[in-house]
């Protein structure tokens, strides 16, 4: 979101950002203006998913109730008292909300004027379709499939607590209550401008004309990287393969990254590991090396396999570099990300964010030697390399303010 503000400050607009006060550095670094959220108006993540045992289905609808209160309904009502803040301060042509800023929704189904409100879709398409399995449950979509019955148990009975509660805080903010559910509040909004390309999503014949396919907002620059002493290994390197946890769901570094060396410990494989926080070199075997963070622009074109857990944006640098990938995630989008991997035939779907190193060593042997996997990583790097996000967002910002501005 801070290199679509930027995009935009640069074209000429006046942008303020609605954020978390711990950006104001970057913010004010890019020429923007920062209203600081209050404490209740950040996401909060839950509690990690239980390590009892249980099907992973089951794991994940419980750890998504937790996640959808936590993320979606209980920051709404600070959100949108920003918001009102900076609505109040001076004209505003265009709201661009994150898709966890459900404050916007208290505006959307309010009923005095507004500016135009777009929804950025950070994450993968959460919206129910008829050809897809609702949203959370990791599923891929079956041909042939009709889900619609499937949405109507999952909207009616299993979150129908997640709906009271978010008409409940619409209601205490004066709002009227949502109309769709709560994976679809996107629907309310001008559009959704998405943030990967068509490739990359599953395809779906109700799939509303107001989505905007844009491609993802990649930083490629290397300005000012200052290689570590190992960089001329991954030159040398006969495969290098690159794990991360990102920088969200990076507490437990043994679940992935720790996993992933013992995989691949005395091989001829290269690994190189981001940690996303601080960590202790120390103990390292030697085809191993590890980074806080490295610009994704020098690493990604040296690297064979990308090992994630799922983050939405370096799955997609590494499908813009033709990387194939291996995904073990469960918290958040992650699973969901995972199954979109699987689908497109670009990796492997590991299933768990804990996955044994015997599991992992085989994933990256078979991901190898499969070049079904590469080739698919390639065709959508393609269509990523001929994106123009940045462009595409700032000409449909400069046409709505030239045809609709503020309306009710």
């Amino acid at each position: 979101m801070m290199r679509i503000g930027a995009h935009l400050r640069e074209s000429g607009h006046d942008v303020t950002v609605v954020s978390s006060p711990e950006f104001r550095d970057d913010v004010e670094r890019a020429g923007l203006r920062l209203v600081p959220l209050d404490a209740a108006a950040r996401v909060r993540p839950p509690a990690p998913p239980t390590r009892l045992p249980m099907p992973n289905l089951l794991r994940r609808y419980l750890h998504g109730l937790a996640e959808l209160e936590s993320t979606f309904v209980a920051p709404l009502a600070a959100q949108y008292d920003a918001l009102e803040r900076v609505l109040a301060e001076d004209p505003v042509d265009v709201v661009l909300a994150d898709l966890t800023f459900t404050g916007v929704l208290a505006l959307l189904l309010g009923d005095g004027p507004r500016p135009a409100v777009f929804t950025v879709g950070v994450g993968p398409i959460t919206l129910s379709s008829v050809d897809t399995p609702p949203f959370g449950m990791a599923w891929a979509p079956r041909p042939g499939m009709d889900y619609d019955g499937v949405h109507r148990l999952v909207q009616g009975v299993m979150l129908r607590g997640v709906q009271k509660s978010l008409n409940r805080a619409l209601g205490a903010l004066g709002a009227r209550p949502s109309p769709v559910g709560l994976v679809d509040w996107p629907r309310l909004a001008d559009g959704l401008v998405q943030l990967t390309v068509p490739a990359f999503e599953y395809p779906r014949q109700d799939l509303p004309e107001t989505v905007d396919f844009v491609g993802p907002v990649l930083l490629d620059g290397v300005a000012k990287f200052d290689p570590p002493d190992w960089w001329p290994e991954i030159h040398s390197a006969r495969r290098v393969v690159h794990v991360t946890q990102g920088t969200f769901d990076n507490h437990d570094q043994d679940r992935l990254i720790g996993a992933t060396i013992a995989a691949l410990e005395g091989t001829d494989t290269v690994v190189v590991a981001t940690t996303g926080r601080p960590f202790e070199d120390t103990g390292l075997p030697p085809n191993v090396f590890v980074a806080e963070w490295l610009p994704y622009g020098a690493l990604l074109p040296h690297v064979d396999v990308m090992v994630t857990n799922g983050g939405y944006g370096g799955v997609q640098h590494a499908l813009r570099y033709g990387i194939p990938l291996i995904v073990a995630g469960e918290t958040s989008d992650k699973a969901e990300v995972a199954a979109r991997v699987a689908y497109t035939g670009v990796g492997m779907n590991l299933g768990s964010a804990a996955p044994s190193p015997a599991r992992i060593r085989a994933a990256v042997d078979d991901v190898l030697a499969n070049s079904d996997y590469r080739c698919a990583a390639q065709r959508i790097g393609a269509d990523i390399v001929e994106s123009q996000p940045l462009e595409s967002i700032g000409r449909l910002v400069n046409s709505v303010i030239r045809t609709r501005g503020v309306h009710n």
